[in-house]
């Protein structure tokens, strides 16, 4: 059922950005996201991480040109190592488990590209639609 909720999101992320004009952050992240809800802080975490990729991307591109190709390819890098940074510093009482390797850049690139609030909104909206499509189907989506 998981490969399901995946394509699902796909095909309800790809029907919401051809109706809004808006990315939901990225094609496959709402059902990533949609499949993690059971562990808010692994959600939170991998925002988390999305936020400081980009952010340090900003940074970067005051000396690097970023664009396109290479911006995504830096912000896929940028997410795994601030993971493995924050991981090994200890900063953290244990690890919270990133989702995936992918979805933290890819969101951190559609930020990029429409902005944050626009992102995480219409990520909330689809997001919300993939949990209706959860529930209803019988499975279970929040932690008890």
């Amino acid at each position: 059922m998981y490969h399901e909720v995946v394509l699902a999101g796909v095909a309800i992320s790809l029907l919401f950005s051809e109706l809004t004009g808006l990315s939901p952050a990225g094609l496959v992240v709402p059902g990533y996201i949609a499949l993690a809800l059971q562990t808010p802080r692994r959600v939170a975490y991998t925002l988390l991480i999305a936020l400081l990729a980009w952010g340090v991307a900003k940074v970067l591109s005051r000396w690097m040109i970023l664009y396109g190709r290479r911006r995504f390819a830096v912000l896929i890098l940028l997410s795994f190592l601030l993971n493995e940074g924050i991981i090994a510093s200890g900063l953290l009482p244990y690890d919270p488990g990133m989702i995936g390797v992918l979805v933290p850049g890819i969101m951190a690139n559609e930020v990029e590209k429409q902005g944050l609030a626009k992102s995480l909104l219409s990520l909330g909206v689809v997001v919300g639609i993939l949990v209706l499509l959860m529930m209803w189907k019988g499975m279970r989506v929040f932690p008890l």
